[in-house]
């Protein structure tokens, strides 16, 4: 695929509105996740309160996760993301009753992020809706994109944005930007999946995308994939603290972004580079590279005691991370896309986003007890061997 492939993408514009609409709830989430932990350790100075906030968004997932992605299956996806988006605004300016009580910040978490799990299994699903077959694989490349972007700007701009401008200043701009988001899908297109049987139990909708998802053999490798790696991301992000202070020497306050910009860079560069190289190997194939490129990089990251200028050596690898983390993610969500029926694509995704949450929750904290006993290179070299292994010893049925 060339450039003007992604051109053409591009100027479609239904598709366009839609991308717009993910980046602008993208970067509020970002924005909105960093202000409001930073915010609660500022009044509270305590973890467990963090831990609190934390916990709102994976409560969130696990009450409406599912059932979420029935109802994105039931209704016209394009009156979902468009109200969901107003809404989520709605729950945002709640900041401006709230002010500094945290329990009060505690609900607009809880709120936005129970909102956000009707958005998500109507959001990705609707990619098929608006492009042509061939072009799925770089539409999905565009969200890696901005979800890196996303991650990399939300995370440099919620505290300085905060100190130079006051502690509102994240929620106005969430503001802003969900209204805009809501704006850009108002305008869609309608996005109302096919009903072959409408149920009027809400379980039994919910029971038959699972029925689906374990019927359809050319999903299991793709959520599968997306589950694997999503473990091994909490668990870094778990250590990522204690391996920034210890093992680069870069202050917490401040350094932060140093730390993520080499990984969101690489996520860049790897997305894009997908379209071309779709033209020589195939999704299953992109992916398997993804997981063996990053486990060989996590290994040798796992060395970085042996240099002298650590941040340096750092930044090569965490690019290569980054890079070989984008081959996972979007051809996965480009395999579940094509094989998962349109009118069972949103329980498809609700399902995918509460296994995701489950799944990496006691990995997550396995980890965080074990990095305080054992050395951070030895999880490293662990986590990429599991990668590796995994990598090369995948062996998915072929699919497109």
């Amino acid at each position: 695929m060339s450039f003007q492939s992604y051109v053409a993408v591009l100027k479609n514009w239904d598709f366009t509105k839609l991308w717009i609409s993910q980046a602008t709830s993208q970067l509020t989430n970002y924005i909105l996740s960093f202000a409001i932990l930073i915010k609660v350790f500022q009044l509270t100075s305590s973890s467990l309160s963090v831990a609190l906030i934390i916990m709102a968004f994976g409560l969130a997932t696990v009450l409406f996760g599912s059932l979420a992605g029935v109802y994105a299956d039931r209704f016209d996806r394009k009156w979902l993301l468009t109200i969901i988006n107003f809404l989520q605004a709605g729950a945002i300016a709640l900041y401006f009753v709230v002010g500094s009580d945290f329990w009060g910040l505690f609900l607009i978490t809880f709120l936005y992020a129970s909102l956000n799990q009707f958005y998500l299994p109507a959001e990705a699903p609707s990619i098929p809706n608006l492009v042509p077959h061939d072009q799925i694989l770089i539409a999905n490349s565009y969200f890696a994109f901005t979800n890196s972007a996303s991650l990399i700007i939300g995370f440099a701009a919620a505290g300085p944005m905060s100190q130079a401008f006051g502690q509102a200043a994240p929620f106005i701009v969430g503001v802003v930007l969900l209204t805009i988001a809501g704006l850009a899908t108002l305008s869609l297109p309608s996005l109302k999946p096919e009903v072959v049987q409408k149920h009027p139990h809400v379980w039994w909708e919910f029971r038959e995308g699972i029925v689906h998802f374990w019927a359809n053999k050319p999903l299991h490798f793709p959520l599968v994939s997306l589950v694997s790696i999503q473990i091994v991301n909490g668990m870094l992000i778990t250590i990522a603290p204690a391996f920034m202070e210890k093992a680069i020497g870069i202050n917490l306050n401040t350094g932060s972004i140093f730390v993520v910009v080499p990984l969101g860079l690489g996520i860049l560069v790897g997305a894009l580079s997908l379209g071309w190289e779709s033209r020589f190997l195939s999704k299953p194939s992109l992916i398997l590279m993804g997981f063996l490129g990053m486990g060989l990089m996590l290994f040798a990251l796992s060395f970085i005691e042996l240099f002298v200028h650590k941040y340096i050596y750092y930044s090569v690898i965490g690019f290569v991370i980054g890079f070989f983390n984008a081959h996972i993610f979007a051809p996965a969500h480009s395999l579940l896309q094509t094989h998962a029926l349109s009118h069972i694509r949103g329980r498809v995704y609700g399902s995918l986003h509460v296994l995701l949450q489950l799944s990496a929750t006691t990995p997550t904290i396995l980890v965080g007890v074990l990095a305080d006993q054992i050395s951070l290179g030895f999880i490293m070299a662990g986590l990429g061997l599991v990668l590796v292994m995994f990598g090369l010893g995948t062996r998915p049925k072929p699919i497109i």
